[in-house]
């Protein structure tokens, strides 16, 4: 919102007559969000814009009606590419190409025996350059309806969802909006685009804890700008130090908890070199689905690897509980809140939102791993193994 106007004798007269309006979109709308105008300022300053039967008529403002004829254009499914050609640096140009040009996808030369080799290759392509045609040094898009869908990019087409991968690529988003000396525009548009990374992943699954934590103490803890505000600052890096406690390499308390004869397990009593922390619940799907491969993997592995399993469950539902264990006949380590609480609410402890939640501790009660699927439990042991 930039002004206010009153209608007198068929004009809009604003209160601010001599306001400089940043360059970007505007619309002039009623009380009721109703649009009564749309256009853009970006080299034009002074024009007329009339009511006419059918559209709006723009005298003085060649870039206005160039605009109108684009999103008669885009009604219609024309090309825009002439939009950009003719003038690529204008807003109007800078716009399209973000929003309406699809990126130029690069042809790979492959052998018919070579076909998931250019595949990958393809596809690494189209992550590194899926932000190209958008110049996010231009501090007008900010300005824009431009519709930037981070989310779809990073929890829907990257892969592999690890947080190494995710925070690789918003380094490389980062690089794309900043210059080496940026400017206080381009530390703006980097702060907008950090805020909504921080809501995704505040809010992600915890095996992101770390995404979050990195981005809190790369980049909140040393953004200056008015786009993300003190109090929300102090906000966030609380948050990133309650996610901290649980990160790899953080020592956690011995954990307590109860079997169903109330024999109370202790993670420092196992002799084991590392403890499988599992949190599941019997009325969980995934728990459902994982743990059963989990127990596998331990009658495989249990010697092998040189570790222990508690399994405990965070639901006070001692009969499903009970009968998902027989029905199994799941023998490792088996405890549950439905006997008695632990000696700390692993819940809130180890800050999950969903369960299965697994984290792996080794005799100093140090995490060495976290928060992984449980597929990726053999290579995750083997790195463990040759460290």
């Amino acid at each position: 919102m930039m002004d206010s106007a009153k209608f007198v004798k068929n004009q809009y007269v604003f209160k601010s007559s001599k306001q400089d309006l940043p360059a970007g979109f505007y619309t002039i709308q009623t009380q009721s969000g109703e649009k009564v105008a749309e256009f853009l300022i970006d080299q034009t300053r002074k024009f007329t814009i009339e009511d006419a039967e059918k559209d709006m008529i723009f005298i003085n403002s060649n870039e206005n009606i160039v605009f109108q004829q684009f999103k008669k254009d885009l009604c219609h499914g024309n090309d825009l590419r002439i939009y950009t050609e003719v003038a690529p640096e204008s807003l109007l140009a800078k716009y399209i190409l973000a929003q309406y040009i699809p990126m130029a996808i690069a042809e790979f030369q492959r052998a018919p025996e070579d076909r998931e080799a250019a595949a990958k290759r393809y596809y690494q392509f189209y992550i590194d350059h899926y932000f190209d045609n958008i110049d996010f040094k231009d501090i007008r898009l900010m300005r824009t309806p431009l519709d930037v869908d981070l989310k779809d990019f990073f929890t829907l087409l990257l892969f592999p969802q690890t947080p190494d991968n995710v925070i690789a690529n918003i380094k490389n988003l980062f690089h794309q909006i900043t210059d080496e000396n940026p400017t206080q525009e381009q530390l703006d548009v980097k702060d907008f685009y950090l805020k909504k990374l921080i809501h995704l992943y505040m809010t992600a699954d915890s095996k992101f804890d770390t995404v979050f934590v990195f981005l809190v103490d790369n980049y909140i803890t040393k953004t200056n700008t008015e786009i993300i505000s003190e109090s929300e600052r102090n906000v966030f890096k609380r948050m990133a130090d309650r996610k901290r406690v649980t990160l790899v390499g953080n020592t956690i308390p011995v954990f307590e908890s109860f079997t169903k004869d109330h024999f109370k397990i202790s993670t420092a009593d196992l002799p084991a070199k590392y403890t499988i922390l599992w949190f599941w619940d019997p009325d969980c799907e995934h728990c459902i689905e994982n743990t059963p491969q989990l127990y596998e993997f331990y009658s495989k592995y249990q010697n092998l690897y040189d570790f222990n399993v508690i399994a405990c469950s965070v639901t006070e539902d001692y009969d499903r509980w009970i009968a998902f264990i027989n029905r199994y006949n799941l023998d490792w380590y088996n405890t549950s809140y439905a006997i008695e609480e632990p000696n700390y609410d692993a819940v809130d402890y180890f800050n999950f939102n969903d369960t299965p939640a697994i984290f792996i501790i080794d005799k100093e009660h140090t995490i060495v791993a976290r928060q992984f699927p449980v597929e990726d439990l053999i290579e995750v042991f083997e790195s463990l193994h040759n460290e």
